[in-house]
C-alpha cells in the first residue's frame, strides 16, 4: 500500500511537470514567432500542433471509455459526450488545416463550422449529465449568477456579429450568430459546476476540465472579435489558448485512464498471475501495431525523399494527416482489443466460480443426502426417548417418580432433546426441495399459528400490528420462516426481560413484514454472512435455519435482509402472484 503511494506521488509530480513544460514549450513557440518570425511557422508548428494535439485527445477520450467501468470521477455518458466533444473540435481542425493549408480558401459557412459549433453543444451535455449526478440541489441564485454573466459576454458578441454581418444571407448571419450562443449556453453549468467544486474542494479532474473550457471560451470570444477586425492569421498568440485547452483535457484524459488503470490492475492482479494472460494482452498486439506505425511513417518520409516530392502546403499537410490517421485508427484498434481481453478475462472468471459453485453445489447435495438419511435415523428414536420421559413424568401417583433430582435431570434430557430436534428439523428443512402450494391468506394469520404453536418463554412479551393484508403464498413454508425468526430473537433475548415487536406493512404491491427484538446485536463479522450455510451465532446453531429462510423467500419472489441497532430481519414479499 505504501509502495503504491509513493508510485502515486512520482506519477502525479511527473504528470504536473509534464503539463506545465508542455504548455511552456508551446507558448514560448507562439511568442518567438511573433516577436522575431520562425519560417515556415505555419507548416512546420501550426498544422502539426493542430493535428497531433487534438487526435490525441481523442485517443485518450476513447481509451478513457473503455475503462469507464473503474472511472469514478464521472458518469460514463458524461464520458461518452465529452468524447463527441474533443472528436467534433478535432475534425473541425482538420477541416480548418484542409482550407487552410491545402486548398487555400475560407468558405463560410462551412463544415467546419457545424463541427465548431456542435463541440461546446456535446460538452453542455456532458456537464449537465454529471451535475445530474451529483444529486446536488442547484439553488436559483447560483442558476441567476451564472446566466448574468453569460449575458455579459454574450450580448457585446451578437450585437457586433449582427453589425459587421448586416448585409451577408440570413443563413451565414444565424451560423454566426450560433458561435457566441452555444459558448453562453455551456458557460452557465459551467460556472455552476465550478462553484460547487471550489465549494466541496474536490475532484480535481473536473476542476481541469472546467478550467480548459474556460480557457477555451475566452479563445473563442477573442477570436471572434479578431475575425470582425480582420485582424486574425494563423500563428496569431490567441491560438496558444485553443491548443492549451486540447493540451490540458489530454493530460486530465490521461490522468483519469492512469487512475482507472491502476484501480483495475490492483483487482486483476491475482486474476492476471493465475491465467497468466497479462504480458500476452499488454504486449502483443501493441508491438504489432507499433511496428505497423513505424513502417507506415518510414514508408511515407522515404517515399518523399526518393521521389523528390517538393515539400508544399499539400504534401505537408496529408503527411501529419495520414500519420494522425495511422496513430488513430491503430489506437482504437489496440484499444478495443484490450477491451476485448477484459472481456473474456472476466467471463473466464465468471465461469470458473460458476464451476467451483457447482461443485460446491454437488459436494452439499451429497452431504444433504447423507444428513437426510441420519436425521430421519435419529429422529424416530429420539421421539421414542422424548416419549417415554413424557410418560415417566405425567405417570399416575402411586408410580410417579418423586425423586427431584430425578426430575431434575429428566428436565434436563427432555430439553436436550427439544433442541437436537430443532437441529434435526433444521438439517431435513434445508434438505428438502418442496413444491409451493400458494394461497390468499392473511399474513397475521399465518403469524398467529405460529407463535401459537411455540413455546414462548413467561419473559419475553410478543406485540404484533393489527392488519388485515393477505398475501399469496405457501402457508406452510412461511411459518417455518416466521418460526426460525421469532426462535432466533427468544435465543438472543434470554434470560432478560424483553419484546419481539412484528410489524406489518405494504408498499407498492408488496407486502413489508419486519422483525425487531431486543436481544443484543449480530457481530459485524457475521452479519454480512449471516445468510450463508454453515454460519451461526450460537453454539449449538446448525447454521441452516436462517440459509432455509433465505431459500423459501427467495422462490416466492422476495427478499430478506437484517440490520443492527436494533435487530430487525425484514422480509419483503409480492402481495400477488408474479
Amino acid at each position: 500500500m505504501g509502495l503504491n503511494l509513493e508510485k502515486n506521488r512520482q506519477f502525479q509530480a511527473v504528470w504536473a511537470y509534464s503539463l506545465f513544460g508542455t504548455l511552456v514549450i508551446i507558448t514560448s513557440l507562439y511568442i518567438v514567432n511573433v516577436l522575431y518570425g520562425i519560417e515556415n511557422f505555419s507548416n512546420g508548428v501550426s498544422l502539426p500542433v493542430f493535428s497531433l494535439i487534438p487526435g490525441t485527445l481523442v485517443i485518450l477520450s476513447i481509451w478513457a471509455i473503455t475503462k469507464s467501468d473503474t472511472i469514478k470521477e464521472l458518469p460514463k455518458k458524461s464520458l461518452v459526450f465529452l468524447t463527441f466533444s474533443f472528436t467534433s473540435w478535432f475534425l473541425a481542425e482538420q477541416i480548418w488545416n484542409l482550407y487552410e493549408h491545402v486548398l487555400d480558401i475560407d468558405p463560410y459557412p462551412s463544415i467546419a463550422d457545424f463541427f465548431y459549433i456542435a463541440a461546446p453543444i456535446f460538452m453542455f451535455i456532458g456537464v449537465m449529465l454529471y451535475l445530474k449526478s451529483t444529486e446536488r440541489k442547484i439553488r436559483k441564485r447560483r442558476i441567476l449568477f451564472a446566466s448574468i454573466i453569460s449575458l455579459v459576454i454574450l450580448v457585446p458578441s451578437i450585437l457586433a456579429t449582427l453589425e459587421v454581418g448586416a448585409e451577408d444571407e440570413i443563413f451565414e448571419i444565424l451560423v454566426a450568430l450560433a458561435y457566441p450562443l452555444v459558448d453562453s449556453i455551456l458557460l452557465v453549468p459551467v460556472i455552476i459546476t465550478i462553484s460547487f467544486l471550489i465549494s466541496s474542494r474536490s475532484n480535481f479532474f473536473w476542476i481541469m476540465i472546467l478550467v480548459g473550457i474556460m480557457i477555451m471560451l475566452s479563445a473563442d470570444t477573442i477570436f471572434l472579435f479578431l475575425v470582425i477586425e480582420d485582424a486574425y492569421v494563423d500563428g496569431h498568440p490567441v491560438d496558444i489558448l485553443f491548443v492549451s485547452s486540447y493540451i490540458i483535457w489530454s493530460f486530465m484524459m490521461f490522468y483519469l485512464v492512469r487512475e482507472s488503470k491502476q484501480t483495475q490492475e490492483e483487482e486483476n492482479s491475482e486474476t492476471y498471475k493465475k491465467f497468466g494472460t497479462r504480458n500476452l494482452e499488454k504486449y502483443g498486439v501493441h508491438l504489432a501495431l507499433i511496428f505497423i506505425n513505424i513502417t507506415v511513417i518510414l514508408f511515407l518520409w522515404g517515399s518523399s525523399q526518393v521521389m523528390e516530392i517538393e515539400q508544399d502546403e499539400v504534401s505537408t499537410f496529408f503527411f501529419w494527416f495520414l500519420i494522425m490517421m495511422v496513430v488513430i485508427f491503430s489506437s482504437i484498434v489496440v484499444l478495443l482489443n484490450s477491451r476485448l481481453n477484459k472481456t473474456l478475462l472476466k467471463r473466464t472468471v465468471q465461469l470458473e466460480k460458476i464451476s467451483d459453485e457447482l461443485i460446491k453445489a454437488e459436494r452439499f447435495s451429497a452431504i444433504g443426502e447423507v444428513a437426510s438419511r441420519i436425521s430421519h435415523d435419529i429422529r424416530n428414536p429420539l421421539s421414542n426417548v422424548k416419549m417415554s420421559i413424557e410418560l415417566m413424568k405425567n405417570s399416575p401417583p402411586d408410580t410417579k417418580i418423586t425423586d427431584k433430582t430425578i426430575n431434575e435431570k429428566l428436565e434436563v434430557a427432555s430439553k436436550n432433546i427439544e433442541r437436537i430436534s430443532h437441529q434435526v428439523n433444521d438439517v431435513l428443512e434445508f434438505v428438502k426441495n418442496r413444491k409451493l402450494n400458494k394461497e390468499n391468506i392473511r399474513v397475521s394469520a399465518i403469524l398467529n399459528d405460529t407463535i401459537e404453536s411455540m413455546q414462548i418463554p413467561s419473559n419475553i412479551r410478543i406485540k404484533m400490528s393489527k392488519s388485515d393484508i393477505s398475501v399469496f403464498v405457501d402457508l406452510f413454508q412461511l411459518q417455518i420462516v416466521f418460526n426460525n425468526i421469532i426462535l432466533n430473537a427468544i435465543q438472543a433475548i434470554g434470560k432478560e426481560s424483553g419484546e419481539i415487536l412484528i410489524k406489518i406493512s405494504e408498499k407498492n404491491d408488496r407486502i413489508i413484514i419486519k422483525f425487531k427484538d431486543s436481544g443484543p446485536n449480530i457481530p459485524e463479522d457475521v452479519l454480512n454472512h449471516i445468510f450463508e450455510t454453515l454460519v451461526t451465532t450460537k453454539q449449538v446453531g446448525t447454521g441452516l435455519g436462517l440459509v432455509s429462510c433465505k431459500t423459501i423467500i427467495e422462490n416466492h419472489k422476495g427478499e430478506i435482509t437484517v440490520e443492527n441497532d436494533p435487530v430487525i430481519f425484514t422480509i419483503n414479499l409480492p402481495k400477488h402472484e408474479i
